[in-house]
């Protein structure tokens, strides 16, 4: 099962496409094509189908091509299991896996070729008048239809690599790039593993910064003298596709949480009763000495204004006294030891 994300349009010209509408009515004739189902839409004629889809659509006027279109084909091989019923199922669980549940949608089975397939037209603008980002996601288009087919027991897709032979330049250079890569996302765990398994291949990677950060916001290959960017290699190889599928692969080798130590600050206490010790003894020495300084500078001035029998007045003699009384005091005190 393949999932091909067309270009989006016009919901006239969508829905008169897969309705044959505009085609040859004597090759396509009705029984070339069937509505297999819809969802939020008036009714079954083409007329209704257009203004339910127009309708819409007015809930969101930055859109301007809301028409949004999706092929699903299938092995000529899986022809016999494929009932009108199968199909159905199998195209409303693409639009369950894909988002595209919340917005309207139209399921279209085409029988003129060998290979079964069906169309999905829907509306770009969802039930809540918001833009289905989803409808356009190539990388899970991929996923989801791997899911699908290995679930429904489909044949796998044939790879089909281009013959290199044909190609010239830039797009030899693509296609070379794009094997490479392929090839080398089955073995990459992450950028650094990718890088080495292109480099076996002669392919480096060439980042693209945010301007004037470090934030890579995109990638493109180089080989030899080509250089190509990672969207024109292939949607897969979208930076931002790149980047989500090697950190969901981080995520899931983390099958434990990492230990980290909770940071405690150690505390010396012999260090603590050390430097408090210090500083009471660097406080003792300064009052030791400011005590000194005072007695000489009391003594000082006691000399200058005594009295003729070597008495002190009064004020004099209580400022000694004070001092004294300091001193003793001082010698009195315990010491840390």
């Amino acid at each position: 099962m393949i999932g091909k994300i067309l270009k989006s349009g016009s919901f006239g010209s969508k829905v008169d496409y897969v309705t044959r509408e505009k085609h040859d009515k004597r090759i396509f004739t009705p029984d070339t094509w069937k509505i297999l189902g819809s969802d939020g839409l008036l009714g079954t004629k083409r007329r209704q189908i257009i203004a339910s889809f127009e309708s819409q659509s007015m809930l969101n006027h930055r859109i301007s091509n809301p028409a949004g279109h999706i092929t699903l084909s299938f092995a000529a091989e899986d022809r016999p299991k494929l009932s009108d019923k199968k199909m159905l199922q199998i195209a409303r669980d693409y639009i369950r896996m894909m988002g595209l549940d919340k917005t309207q949608w139209l399921i279209v089975r085409h029988y003129e070729t060998d290979k079964p397939h069906c169309h999905i037209v829907f509306n770009m603008v969802g039930n809540n008048g918001k833009r289905m980002e989803c409808g356009r996601n190539r990388y899970k288009n991929k996923k989801v239809c791997e899911a699908l087919t290995r679930k429904y027991g489909l044949a796998l897709p044939k790879q089909e690599n281009p013959d290199l032979e044909k190609l010239h330049g830039i797009e030899r250079a693509k296609a070379e790039i794009r094997i490479a890569a392929t090839e080398a996302l089955k073995n990459a765990r992450d950028w650094n593993s990718f890088a080495r398994e292109l480099a076996k291949k002669n392919i480096s990677i060439i980042p693209k910064y945010r301007r004037g950060t470090t934030e890579m916001q995109g990638v493109s290959f180089q080989l030899g003298d080509y250089k190509v960017k990672g969207s024109d290699v292939g949607e897969q190889f979208k930076f931002r596709n790149l980047d989500s599928l090697f950190n969901s692969q981080s995520h899931s080798r983390q099958s434990q949480p990492r230990q980290t130590q909770p940071h405690q600050a150690s505390v010396d206490q012999s260090a603590v009763f050390s430097l408090a010790k210090s500083t009471m003894e660097t406080l003792e020495k300064a009052a030791e000495v400011t005590a000194d300084i005072g007695e000489s500078i009391c003594n000082m001035v006691g000399g200058a204004f005594q009295l003729g029998n070597g008495h002190l007045d009064e004020n004099e003699q209580a400022a000694a006294n004070q001092l004294l009384k300091r001193r003793r005091k001082r010698n009195n005190k315990p010491r840390l030891s």
